[in-house]
């Protein structure tokens, strides 16, 4: 048996009492607000005249839809209205469908797109991402060479100790970002200008750090190389061109900047790594030049150009000898044929000879102009010297004529300012524009018994006293000389281990997953259904504290809802005309005007309530005919 909707809580307006009535039928309607009201049992009522009740709405419903279905056969322009609705309606429910069933495809997409993210390393860039597919290395060439065998991004995030968010973070390739891996300064460069040194930040550093020291540290370099390698420096780089009749050096201009992102890649490549292996590295140890932008007071970082090897960065020196080795091979090949000796240190080369080699300078110097050029480097025309025995030799800032030494200008200068500062101390002295000149000149010192131990240990002997005596107040804020070291030796050892440099060290946020789109459809249904909700509270707790059974007086209307619905209803002109001509004629007997104001007063409180108000006027006369009859008698 069908039952009539319960009625809302509330009072429900003249429209909405009207409405239920068209829906059902008059008698119906009394019964539920009855049953709203506390008038009639609202549950499991059984008896003859609810049932009656029931019946009647249900048979007025029926002949309600027939007539309107019987209008319509008689009227086609009200059928065809009808069928257009019901298409409209039918539409908008299939658009509905369409777009809630594309929201749930762009969802599962989206969701794949973010598993796959996790266990994957699919996209680092545009123009840098070809090859990423290629997840797999050749594990004989990296056994061969004892390197890690790492077949995708997978594992070597776990190998370096890091998520693969923190890794795709920290390789992705970047036109334009907000954030910079690198911390940029410049330094003064002994032949002038300035040289850009980037250093990696933190996160960056631990992650070449184990590239060095897993992997670049192990493949062997070429025999001529002297830089950046365990138990060579600039004077075992130097001894071999010691005594010679002719030393000659050439510079190679711009190295670090020469070698771009694809030489990179093509060393881990040749190295036995797969291309997402090896494209992963490549971006880790390479960085593009970028210009510092700052538009309405946000900062941005606009790359210039291609990822090269940045200068500073602990990787970088490895790579470039490691990416040298063909260079080298070359060179020493070319310089042997002619009788002469070859080293590398960095971007310095040197060639050395005796007698025989005087005349084949400059044959050599052609050779390796061609040899350098062919390799993909320029040389420095500025940079290129020979140098014969009868002038003073240098290689890598150390004189080479009949043994390694320092010059003696450096000698001499360094003994003076050594001299002031035992004399007078420490205090407005700078050693080579550093204004620390006790950790400057004990440093310079350990360079000089480098090379020279005769003179180095009493210079150095000189210092150490010279930091006791004059170390005072300086000494509780100097620190160790070796404390740098030391803290950079253990982030390094732990960093290549994989392991966090410290507790609490910054961790990269994993993205979060996607969320299904909703449609305005949607979004209207729950405003609708969190609007029921915050008002049913209300309408229940008024329910609660009525009584349960009512008195006679009906409930009291709400005051906000009288006044809307008084401001719907038309001004009484004619009530207020008559009250108006009435109060005239009271005026006229009592010879006074004390009625019409009263009746003005009465008109205005009926305008703005939209209703005339008799009771009111009857009571406002008489109290204006008492207070003429009190005033004049």
């Amino acid at each position: 048996m069908t039952m009539l909707p319960p009625a809302s809580s509330g009072p429900t307006s003249r429209e909405d009492a009207l409405a239920r009535i068209r829906a059902t039928s008059r008698d119906e309607v009394t019964l539920a607000e009855m049953q709203r009201l506390g008038f009639w049992p609202a549950q499991h009522d059984d008896s003859p005249a609810a049932q009656l009740l029931q019946r009647e709405a249900e048979l007025t419903r029926a002949l309600s839809a027939l007539g309107a279905e019987l209008r319509e056969v008689d009227d086609p322009v009200l059928a065809l209205r009808r069928m257009r609705k019901e298409r409209m309606a039918q539409a908008k429910i299939r658009r509905e469908e369409t777009r809630q069933r594309r929201a749930a495809e762009r969802h599962a997409r989206a969701q794949a797109w973010h598993v796959r993210r996790a266990s994957e390393l699919l996209y680092l860039g545009e123009d840098v991402s070809a090859g990423l597919g290629d997840a797999r290395s050749d594990a004989d060439r990296l056994a061969r060479l004892a390197l890690p065998a790492l077949h995708d991004a997978r594992d070597l995030a776990q190998a370096m100790g890091v998520s693969l968010h923190e890794l795709r973070f920290l390789a992705f390739d970047r036109r334009v970002s907000r954030i910079s891996h690198y911390r940029r300064f410049t330094m003064p460069k002994k032949t002038g200008g300035e040289r850009m040194i980037s250093a990696p930040m933190p996160r960056l550093k631990r992650a070449q750090y184990w590239v060095l020291d897993n992997v670049l540290t192990r493949v062997p370099v070429h025999g001529a190389v002297h830089g950046f390698l365990a138990g060579r420096s600039i004077v075992s780089n130097a001894a071999p061109h010691v005594g010679r009749a002719v030393v000659i050096n050439v510079d190679l201009k711009d190295f670090f900047p020469t070698i771009d992102l694809p030489r990179v890649r093509g060393v881990f490549t040749q190295l036995g790594f797969g291309k997402q292996v090896a494209t992963t590295l490549a971006l880790l140890c390479t960085e593009a030049p970028t210009e510092q932008v700052s538009i309405d007071g946000e900062t941005f970082h606009v790359a210039l150009g291609a990822r090269v090897l940045p200068q500073g960065a602990p990787s970088s020196p490895a790579l470039t000898n490691i990416l040298c080795r063909r260079l080298d091979a070359r060179l020493q090949g070319a310089a042997a044929k002619l009788g002469f000796t070859y080293t590398r240190y960095a971007d310095d080369l040197t060639f050395s000879a005796d007698e025989e080699g005087r005349k084949l300078a400059g044959k050599l110097l052609w050779r390796v102009r061609q040899i350098v050029i062919d390799e993909g480097f320029t040389p420095h025309p500025q940079k290129q010297h020979v140098m014969r025995d009868s002038a003073r030799q240098s290689v890598t800032g150390i004189v080479v004529n009949t043994r390694p030494a320092v010059s003696r200008e450096m000698l001499r200068r360094f003994r003076a300012t050594l001299f002031q500062v035992e004399k007078d101390g420490p205090v407005g002295k700078q050693w080579n524009g550093n204004e620390n000149v006790l950790a400057a000149l004990e440093g310079y010192a350990h360079f000089i018994n480098m090379v020279d131990a005769g003179k180095g240990a009493p210079l150095l002997a000189r210092v150490r006293q010279a930091r006791v005596t004059w170390g005072g107040s300086e000494a509780l804020v100097l620190p160790p000389a070796n404390a740098g070291r030391q803290r950079t030796s253990a982030f390094r050892v732990l960093s290549a281990q994989g392991k966090a440099p410290w507790e609490g060290f910054w961790q990269a946020v994993a993205p979060p997953a996607p969320v299904l789109e909703k449609t305005a459809e949607q979004l209207k249904i729950e405003k609708k259904a969190a609007r029921a909700a915050s008002d049913a509270p209300t309408s229940a707790t008024a329910s609660r504290a009525g009584p349960k059974y009512p008195v006679q007086d009906a409930p009291t209307p709400d005051p906000a809802h009288h006044a809307k619905a008084s401001r719907r209803r038309a001004v009484p002109w004619l009530s207020l005309f008559i009250q108006l001509l009435l109060a005239s004629t009271l005026m006229n007997i009592l010879n006074d005007g004390t009625p019409l104001v009263c009746a003005v007063i009465a008109a205005c409180l009926s305008c703005f309530e939209r209703q005339a108000n008799w009771p009111r006027f009857a009571l406002m006369m008489g109290m204006a005919a008492l207070i003429v009859r009190f005033l004049y008698g």
